[in-house]
């Protein structure tokens, strides 16, 4: 028989983890590095750019905060702002609401065939490229389309807009729902059913607080993918419905390269402010969550 190994000591255990942690760095260090670097640099130069107001491309340009002034004051500029957020906020409640259900069918279908039926209906349009669905939409909503007669007036108004965008962003809001569901703890609507509650009641003081976190991710990550389209808007608006990500393209058309940066850090601010607010959303959704289940376990 082979002598047994002597147990590691916690002096032992601790340097293994502090060699895997270092390893782990190393690993993750070089691409890190490569993002942060390239995210700082963009960001850098879109500063630059936006606090000059000559048309240059050189990076070392007279200090004037004259495009921050017109970016902020101008009617425009402001009511293409409004659109974009009201348009991000719409989308991102009906995308939402219609994943919910959906997800929950995802999990309730037992027959494998059926799951992974509805599973190829939902994430398919993941695959088809977003221009090529924005088309499909101008023709089924255009003159003689399948939807034509019935949604008359949405092509080129923002309810076409906010309508393809709601598909093509439902794929992922059903994601963090479908992972949130999958988390609840076993047989709690059953022990709600059991205690008398009716269906309604459930779902609103049951499941509802349990997978608030996942409600949470599935409207930050819509909202985000929302207020930066661009393919979408641009074609189903048709000029009539501006955002503004399209509003940073026509304006590098034009050569207007500083009211160009400083849209897009307006752009980058407000989706990180949001962000950050869904955040923390998210965390209080998470210790609501754990207090439910501590209070259910006891």
């Amino acid at each position: 028989m082979t002598p047994e190994k002597p147990a590691p000591t916690a002096t032992e255990k601790a340097r293994g983890v502090a060699r895997g942690r270092r390893v782990a760095y190393a690993l993750i260090a070089p691409g890190a590095a490569y993002l942060v670097l390239i995210f700082l640099s963009i960001i850098l130069l879109l500063v630059s750019y936006s606090f000059r107001t000559e048309q240059t491309s050189r990076l070392i340009a007279p200090f004037d905060t004259g495009t921050w002034a017109g970016a902020l004051s101008d009617s425009y500029n402001l009511a293409v702002l409004w659109t974009t957020l009201r348009v991000g906020a719409v989308v991102t409640l009906l995308t939402v609401a219609l994943a919910y259900p959906i997800a929950w069918c995802l999990l309730r279908v037992r027959r494998w065939w059926a799951a992974g039926l509805l599973m190829f209906i939902v994430f398919s349009p993941i695959l088809v490229s977003v221009v090529v669905r924005s088309y499909g939409w101008m023709l089924l909503l255009g003159h003689g389309g399948l939807l034509g007669g019935v949604l008359r007036g949405w092509l080129y108004h923002e309810p076409g807009v906010i309508l393809a965008l709601v598909h093509v962003e439902l794929p992922f809001a059903v994601f963090p729902l479908l992972a949130s569901l999958r988390n609840l703890p076993p047989g709690v609507l059953e022990a709600a059913a059991d205690l008398g509650a009716p269906p309604l009641r459930r779902l609103r003081t049951v499941l509802l607080p349990l997978t608030a976190s996942g409600i949470v991710a599935s409207a930050q990550l819509v909202f985000a993918l929302t207020v930066s389209a661009f393919a979408t808007p641009s074609l189903l608006g048709g000029g009539r419905v501006t955002v503004l990500a399209q509003s940073v393209y026509q304006n590098i058309q034009q050569l207007r390269w500083p009211l160009a940066a400083a849209q897009a850090l307006l752009l980058l601010a407000i989706a990180l402010a949001v962000l950050a607010l869904f955040n923390r959303l998210g965390r209080y959704a998470d210790v609501r969550h754990r207090s439910l289940e501590g209070g259910g376990s006891r």
